[in-house]
């Protein structure tokens, strides 16, 4: 019972201690800033606003307040992160979107998406915790995008969604389990 409170206090606590780069910082390290880093950003951003979006469904369908704190701490921490990624292609000037479709894994189709914001309670909280262990999941191998990078702030958010998400998946396994 101890470890599972110290865990849910952890992923609870990430995004206080994840916070995105100051103004002052961004001159230097916006120099090195490659086309992996913006393509990144460029698929990363959306993909957050989905998390963003399911997890919103999450504290008003979800029976569960362990299932709402999770929302709000997944909202928090990439609501963060996507302010940094935006920030990065504002300040290259680059466009906030690909071109093309890189098939982002562990994206919702808007069909199921439909479906998630139908249900309600335990129903939902399964569905919720599938789709976004998932969707974390395909951030993990998004992720994998900024292995090479030189940028520190790069390098810094990678690690930041690495550990974030990971825990969350972890927590989500956990719950998912005792849902069943």
């Amino acid at each position: 019972m101890f470890k599972k409170i110290i865990l849910l206090l952890t992923v609870i606590s990430l995004p206080f201690f994840i916070q995105p780069a100051s103004a002052s910082s961004h001159a230097k390290s916006l120099k090195n800033l490659g086309t992996n880093e913006i393509m990144f950003a460029q698929s990363m951003a959306p993909h957050h606003q989905q998390a963003i979006e399911i997890s919103k469904m999450a504290l008003k369908n979800s029976a569960s307040p362990k299932v709402k704190n999770l929302a709000k701490a997944i909202i928090s921490a990439q609501s963060k992160e996507m302010a940094q990624l935006k920030y990065w292609l504002t300040a290259t000037n680059s466009s906030m979107t690909m071109d093309h479709d890189m098939g982002m894994s562990g994206m919702l189709p808007e069909s199921s998406m439909t479906t998630l914001k139908k249900l309600k309670g335990g129903k939902f909280d399964r569905a919720f915790l599938q789709s976004m262990i998932a969707h974390h999941e395909g951030a993990l191998e998004m992720v994998s995008m900024l292995d090479g990078t030189k940028n520190g702030e790069a390098k810094k958010i990678a690690v930041d969604i690495r550990s974030g998400q990971s825990a969350e998946i972890t927590l989500m396994k956990k719950l998912l389990a005792k849902s069943k």
